[in-house]
């Protein structure tokens, strides 16, 4: 399958680059390109310097690669390149390029152009995307053409360098063999010279196998023959401390040394950072570091010369010793310079792939491993034969989502980064760390079985367990955790990190910090998912049900409103509980278009009964969930039912619950404040089990506390519940609010309930859910 996901992008070109001959660097280059970004035309252009012919370098035409010929310049999108470094037709190409003839015989009709640009910042030609039709880019296209316009402007700039200077030490060896001719005294010299650019081409012309490291100790080893030089380096500066500098290639009369860092104030290479340049005719020894312990005491001549990057920026720098003194150090200078730039384009395309392979692997937030690399890792320790036993742990931390909402998601990030460094902590060296994305996290654990796994789990959560402070913010924050082992539970990674997923969504539904797989899990899931999809298409097909249970006044009996309860009958499945349904369209994502297909059918019914002459006293109530009502066009949705079926707003009454108003008190206030301007009466539902402050309840703009079933069931056997409700009456009473009480079967309910202040209730002992027509007949006839 083809790549769809910007790190999966990065993770390709990534995993392609060190492969590549730097023959077919750009042939692979468009080919890439055309694959990732799905466009019919990739072309890599070069330009002359005084920018009048382009000439094509490679060329991907729908599925094959084509020639172009040469072309001028003027009057062509390249030349909108060269002065904009970005040029974009996403349509109607022709129109704007009427004399573009060899575009138009390719039907172009969409064009984007970005400039390649040298390492000294020099305009060096275009890469250029091609549709026949609307060009439609993925979000990261620009990131993917910018690092793809670097690489080919270092591999361009190297490419005409090592032209100009084989054509330059031609010329120099055509009048080195003219002088030879006349002068035989000059014939050493001659042969000196020839042996000197014959290393010289060597390298500058070899496609060589090699990449990274090794090549740059090729590149070393071929500098220090071509200059007979004793001594030839590469150094790098260090990132954290620029008076630091190590070697990363060291050659010396021809063997590979170790390694060293070293301080650079009051040595020759400090010297060559802040002039470029550094030369040392003789005595080079006594300025050498400390560090190389007198390794190096016989040196005499020293020429250094610093590398840049495309920005101007110094990276390190490079240099030759010799164990004579230097007289003449104008040809060790200019050829050293050559090694010079060919060093600094090397060493920029593996800081370009680094960089790569950070945006594939590397989650940006946390600086964990990211997916990519997690499954990666996963992959090779199964296809490692010296893996026998294996726990992976699936990590979400639980109700996560409220910080984001309540501090906001900068704060919410570096919470995560703060937990990611707290999980690392309690890990071993063996144990992998990856953040999936969002609040999940992964650990890979090696040679470790059950119970291993679950004492690091445990670790994992105790690592966690006081307040993070962020910001001088405190939070707290927990974790579940799914646990799934190898051999055991799974044959592939997939499968074992399947049932890690499930393992930790048992955790979730039974409260636990951590979970061990076991079968009947996965059949639990399946059930899940087979309910899920009928659910779907039930939803989507509008197969569901409306029945109304009636609300009534204790002191008369009379209905004072009804309450819409949602039921789902399923050819295969029959009737399915809404304790079962519910859960599982709050855990899929259903349940947002569930609870709209509520309010249109509540609304088409209270329509269907005013048209058959009934009229329902009091409010219709419907059950609003935590994620509708976060949901910003809810109060529309609402409204443009109600005039669909022309109802009034006021004869509807939305229920949330408490601790759904909770997840965001002061959007909530916002919303029930808009929703009582529209007539729409509110209930909080389910009142008592939440964790309500007071301070926020006065402030909601709500007509009524449902008092939950939990408490009215066991009132007259549990003291505790009964000064639970009584509590809840009066301070409802106080705050100006009706009370309804939810679950009432017995008669003594009823008078308890009265004693206390609540006047209004509803349950088995008035009427179970009806559908629509036997509620007509028992309540509205």
């Amino acid at each position: 399958m083809p790549p769809t996901t910007a790190p999966e992008i990065f993770r390709q070109l990534a995993d392609k680059l060190s492969n590549v001959s730097e023959e077919g660097f750009f042939h692979y280059l468009v080919r890439s390109l055309a694959d990732m970004l799905k466009v019919d035309y990739v072309a890599v252009e070069h330009v002359d310097s005084h920018q009048e012919v382009a000439t094509t370098l490679a060329m991907w035409s729908q599925e094959a690669f084509r020639e172009r010929a040469p072309y001028f310049v003027d009057a062509t999108p390249c030349q909108q390149v060269a002065f904009l470094s970005k040029f974009y037709v996403p349509s109607e190409f022709p129109q704007q390029f009427p004399s573009d003839g060899q575009l138009a015989a390719m039907r172009v009709e969409s064009y984007l152009g970005f400039a390649i640009t040298a390492p000294d910042g020099g305009f060096l030609g275009v890469i250029a995307l091609m549709h026949t039709s609307h060009m439609v880019l993925p979000l990261y296209a620009d990131d993917l053409l910018r690092i793809a316009s670097a690489l080919a402007g270092a591999e361009l700039a190297r490419q005409l360098a090592e032209s100009q200077t084989r054509e330059r030490l031609l010329y120099k060896k055509r009048e080195l063999q003219r002088i030879g001719r006349r002068n035989e005294v000059l014939v050493n010299t001659i042969n000196e010279q020839q042996r000197f650019q014959q290393a010289v081409i060597n390298v500058a012309t070899a496609v060589s196998a090699e990449n990274g490291e090794a090549f740059l100790h090729q590149l070393t080893m071929h500098m220090a023959e071509a200059l007979f030089a004793e001594v030839g380096f590469i150094a790098l500066l260090d990132e954290q401390d620029p008076d630091v500098a190590y070697t990363i290639t060291l050659y010396v009369n021809g063997q590979l040394q170790d390694n060293f860092a070293y301080y650079l104030p009051g040595v020759p290479c400090h010297k060559v950072m802040v002039e470029q340049e550094c030369v040392v005719h003789e005595g080079a020894a006594i300025m050498l570091p400390r560090e190389s312990n007198g390794a190096l005491s016989w040196v005499n001549g020293y020429v250094g010369r610093r590398l840049d990057n495309s920005h101007g920026q110094p990276m390190g720098l490079i240099g030759v010793m010799f164990k004579k003194p230097l007289n003449d150090v104008e040809m060790v200078r200019n050829i050293l310079q050559l090694f010079a730039a060919r060093a600094a384009s090397e060493l920029e395309r593996q800081q370009d792939e680094v960089r790569i392979r950070q945006l594939a692997f590397c989650d940006p937030g946390t600086q964990l491993p990211n997916r990519a690399a997690f499954m990666r890792h996963l992959e090779r320790a199964f296809a490692n034969e010296h893996t026998s036993t294996l726990a992976l742990l699936l990590l979400d931390l639980n109700h996560f989502k409220e910080i984001n909402d309540t501090a906001g998601h900068d704060l919410g990030d570096l919470v995560l980064k703060a937990v990611a460094r707290s999980f690392a902590s309690s890990l071993g060296k063996d144990e992998f760390l990856a953040r999936l994305g969002g609040d999940e996290f992964v650990v890979v654990c090696p040679g470790m079985g059950a119970s291993g796994a679950l004492a690091t789990a445990q670790r994992l959560c105790d690592s966690i367990l006081r307040p993070l402070i962020v910001e001088q913010h405190s939070f707290e924050v927990s974790v579940g955790i799914g646990v799934s082992l190898y051999p055991q539970h799974a044959a592939t990674p997939l499968e074992l990190l399947k049932h890690a997923d499930i393992a930790m969504y048992q955790a979730k539904r039974q409260k636990l910090s951590a979970c061990l797989f076991e079968p009947w899990m996965g059949r639990v899931v399946a059930e899940q998912l087979h309910i899920a999809k009928r659910l779907a298409s039930a939803i989507a097909e509008k197969q569901l049900s409306l029945h109304f249970q009636p609300q009534v006044d204790l002191n008369s009996g009379a209905l004072i409103g009804a309450e819409a309860l949602c039921r789902w009958h399923d050819e295969e499945l029959g009737d399915v509980s809404p304790g079962k349904f519910i859960p599982i369209a709050e855990e899929r994502g259903m349940i947002v278009a569930l609870g709209y297909w509520v309010v249109e059918e509540a609304c088409r019914q209270l329509a269907q009964w005013h048209e058959q002459g009934y009229t329902m006293p009091g409010q219709l109530a419907i059950n609003i969930a935590a994620q509708q009502f976060d949901e910003e066009n809810l109060v529309a949705n609402l409204l443009n039912s109600c005039a669909n079926f022309s109802i009034t707003p006021s004869q509807l009454s939305l229920e949330i619950t408490e601790s759904g108003i909770m997840d965001n008190p002061e959007k909530a206030i916002a919303m029930t404040e808009m929703l009582k301007g529209h007539g729409l009466g509110l209930s909080i539902d389910d009142f008592g089990t939440g964790y309500s402050s007071l301070a926020y309840l006065k402030r909601f703009a709500a007509d009524k506390i449902k008092i939950d079933i939990s408490f009215v069931r066991d009132m007259l056997t549990s003291d505790n519940d009964r000064v639970i409700v009584a509590t809840i009456i009066a301070m409802a009473n106080t705050l100006g609010l009706e009370t309804i009480a939810e679950g009432i079967e017995r008669q003594e309910q009823i008078a308890a309930l009265m004693v206390m202040g609540c006047t209004q209730g509803q349950g088995y002992y008035f009427d179970r859910p009806l559908a629509a027509e036997q509620f007509v007949q028992r309540w509205l006839n």
